[in-house]
């Protein structure tokens, strides 16, 4: 990037950060994300670093936040209130360790303190003689705004301090904390909000800080806030900030249970993994931990640097968003022909991963998201799920953006493209094209299909261009000597395939049937046509009439079984399969009607089982099996790291079990 590049992008940067800080703090109606705001800031921290001489005092990464509301008395900050700098790695909070030591000069012996960073509003209590007298938000750090009335209907904040403080010399003692709403007081109050027809808040920080903003504090009082205290600002005679969190719990202030003195920055990393693992778990929402030097000599003498004190770090969790700019787009070419543009990114850390590209689905979503080759965007990660581009930042653009067309012939064969009647995909009108071939192999030999371990697609494209193999038949003819003969391979490993391909010979009927890669065709349905036909020659022989009478297989699923085995092609493949020793068992009949009616949703890692023998238990005791939580959903069983569904399953009130109570339910 050139320096006049780097002018130019500082410059959008700080125009659209400042914008969102507007709304987000002056006006209270935010447009993103925290995490998007700061991937933002975090884009802009890094180019000032690079470009020093750019810095300008009125950049985003020099100030704390916003204009305080009008509507409050501005109060000013005797001490004024701080952020702090983010961490999203290891090797970023190693970076701000080893920049303490080269401020000082000389070598510092680790000893910090770790504490949660609660997603909430900050805060600033003041006492007078042991009273609370007033209470402030942060504002711009200078000056914040009078809430002192909203703050007192909160119970975790005392009105009068616990114990007599002898050692503040005038009388005053100022506290510092977040106020937060914990989760199932969020949840209920929006289920209250939605009954009244009132507005729904997005997240607990959200409702906290909109209800501490409230001129009446009638309805802060309604809304169940909760305090926590994270430093005391006056000198009571502490020397360590562990000994500021014993003071406030003495002086009658709630503090995090679960913080932590860490003497190393391996302790570090191994308390930032605990938390991370059961911040779920835990009453409030957290966005990171915080990490400050125990010392408070120490961490005074390391002062401050624009907006945030050196001596302390907020080292985020991975976020779910992110900014990011699209470099490229590039069109992908499915097993059954549809083509999918994906965005090409430059790489950026999202969701604890770090991610080069997204999928933009199709032609629709590109107009509706109104992207552009080089424009800035959001984009969003959870868990295992390929990223989405949820939003395009416009007003980042410099007008060297480039609008994408959906091409009119197959990028891979040329062949012509057509979009279907109804359908927002494009498709590639080849049957014998190439990429259909191949992505009809990587799907053949996936986990849920013949799940022939070891032959992913590398090995298979390589197969396929030396022409050892041609469909899926001929997987099964493979033999050692003439894999061993190829680039990389060697005796074991190419022992290890023809092996792994002998024990995949014996497949039931469902993942066959899955294999084959029938349009509309997936898992559950696989599953289904299984139960009711028995067997292969049955679901060959099958009729639209008989289709039909299977639950959830509609007019789409139903005509594409019929088109499938009515190819001679198909049928030929089919017949290759198993004339190349390929087994197909008949489907296995329920032992018993114990979960008859009962549907279950399967989430998280199990201990005694995989997902798929546990949904096999269930389908043999005649229940049945979805992919996706919905309201007509029994049971969800959730294992170890949970994701999405356990959340959607107590937002809808599904009952949730344990592995242990779902064996429960099969004795």
């Amino acid at each position: 990037m050139t320096k006049q590049d780097a002018k130019q992008r500082i410059e959008k940067l700080r125009t659209e950060i400042n914008h969102n800080r507007y709304l987000y703090h002056v006006l209270d109606k935010p447009r993103v994300s925290d995490a998007v705001d700061d991937s933002l800031k975090h884009e802009l921290f890094l180019l000032e670093q690079q470009h020093p001489d750019l810095m300008t005092q009125d950049s985003p990464t020099q100030r704390v936040g916003g204009e305080p509301l009008p509507a409050f008395k501005k109060v000013p900050h005797q001490v004024r209130m701080l952020s702090l700098n983010d961490a999203f790695s290891f090797d970023e909070v190693k970076d701000w360790f080893e920049r303490a030591e080269r401020y000082l000069g000389k070598k510092i012996e680790p000893d910090f303190f770790a504490e949660v960073k609660a997603d909430g509003l900050a805060v600033s209590l003041e006492y007078e003689d042991g009273l609370f007298a007033r209470g402030s938000t942060r504002g711009d750090g200078q000056i914040g705004e009078d809430v002192t009335e909203n703050l007192k209907t909160i119970d975790a904040i005392p009105l009068r301090l616990e114990t007599e403080v002898k050692r503040a010399q005038t009388g005053r003692v100022e506290v510092r904390g977040e106020v937060y709403m914990k989760k199932k007081d969020f949840e209920a109050l929006n289920r209250e909000q939605g009954t009244r027809g009132n507005q729904i808040f997005a997240n607990p920080r959200n409702a906290a800080a909109g209800s501490i903003r409230q001129l009446d504090p009638k309805i802060a009082a309604q809304r169940k806030l909760s305090f926590i205290v994270w430093d005391i600002i006056t000198d009571l005679g502490q020397t360590t900030h562990a000994e500021v969190h014993v003071l406030a719990a003495e002086l009658g202030f709630p503090v995090a249970r679960v913080n932590e003195r860490c003497r190393s920055l391996d302790s570090l990393k191994r308390y930032y993994d605990s938390i991370d693992k059961k911040r779920d778990k835990l009453p409030f929402n957290i966005d990171g931990t915080v990490i400050i030097f125990n010392d408070i000599a120490t961490y005074k003498k390391l002062g401050v640097v624009g907006k945030a004190p050196r001596g302390a770090v907020a080292w985020k969790f991975a976020a779910e968003q992110a900014t990011t700019r699209v470099l490229d787009i590039i069109i992908q070419v499915g097993r059954t022909g549809a083509l999918t543009p994906v965005a090409v990114l430059e790489p950026v850390a999202v969701a604890g991963t770090t991610v080069g590209r997204a999928t933009l689905h199709n032609e629709d979503e590109i107009k509706r998201l109104d992207i552009r080759i080089g424009d800035t965007v959001i984009i969003q990660k959870a868990g295992d799920i390929i990223p989405d581009v949820v939003e395009v930042l416009s007003r980042l653009r410099t007008g060297k953006e480039r609008v994408f067309k959906m091409p009119a012939k197959c990028p891979v064969c040329g062949q012509e493209t057509a979009r279907r009647e109804g359908e927002v995909a494009h498709y590639c009108v080849n049957k014998d094209c190439p990429a259909k071939h191949r992505e009809g192999l990587y799907h053949f030999v996936s986990k849920k299909a013949f799940n022939i371990d070891g032959l992913g697609p590398k090995i298979l494209d390589q197969l396929l261009d030396v022409g050892l193999i041609k469909d899926a038949a001929d997987i099964f003819t493979l033999k050692q000597e003439a894999l061993q003969e190829l680039p990389r391979f060697d005796v074991k490993s190419a022992e290890n395939i023809i092996k792994a391909v002998a024990a995949a010979r014996a497949v039931s009927l469902a993942r066959f049937i899955y294999s084959l890669g029938i349009r509309h065709v997936g898992e559950e349905t696989a599953v289904a046509l299984a139960g009711y036909f028995g067997s292969l020659e049955k679901v060959r022989q099958s009729s639209l009439e008989e289709l039909h009478r299977i639950p959830d297989v509609g007019d789409k699923v139903a005509e594409s079984i019929i088109a499938y085995f009515k190819d001679n092609k198909n049928l030929k493949l089919v017949e290759r399969l198993q004339k190349n020793g390929v087994q197909v068992q008949s489907a296995k009949r329920a032992s018993s009607n114990k979960l008859g009616g009962q549907s279950f949703v399967f989430t998280g890692s199990l201990d005694t089982m995989s997902r798929d023998e546990a949904k096999e238990k269930a389908r043999l005791h005649g229940g049945e099996v979805a992919s996706s939580v919905s309201k007509n959903t029994d049971f969800v069983v959730a294992g170890v790291e949970a994701g999405s569904k356990l959340d959607k399953a107590e937002k809808l009130g599904v009952k949730v079990l344990s592995e242990e109570e779902f064996l429960k339910l099969l004795k």
